[in-house]
């Protein structure tokens, strides 16, 4: 089984580990993958992935707020405190 996200296609990081004296090994850093169930389904997925899944989630169940619904609390409040200041 490869080391791939199923979802978004993230593969492995290549790099080079250098030594004090500038020799280069060459590595790979694999991507952090989890095994998830979503609609009966197992699919593999990086961490980083299930993070964004959650956090969509919550916001489709109105646990967290949207992007549209944090501007709007931002636009009402500056509006007070400009009627503040104009008092």
């Amino acid at each position: 089984m490869s080391r791939i996200d199923q979802l978004t296609g993230r593969g492995a990081n290549f790099g080079q580990s250098r030594s004090h004296s500038n020799i280069a090994t060459k590595h790979r850093q694999n991507v952090n993958l989890q095994t998830v169930r979503i609609d009966g389904m197992r699919i593999r997925v990086s961490a980083r992935t299930l993070k964004t899944l959650k956090k969509i989630a919550k916001e489709m169940s109105g646990e967290l707020p949207t992007l549209k619904q944090k501007k709007a609390v931002r636009r009402v409040k500056r509006a007070e405190q400009a009627a503040k200041k104009a008092k």
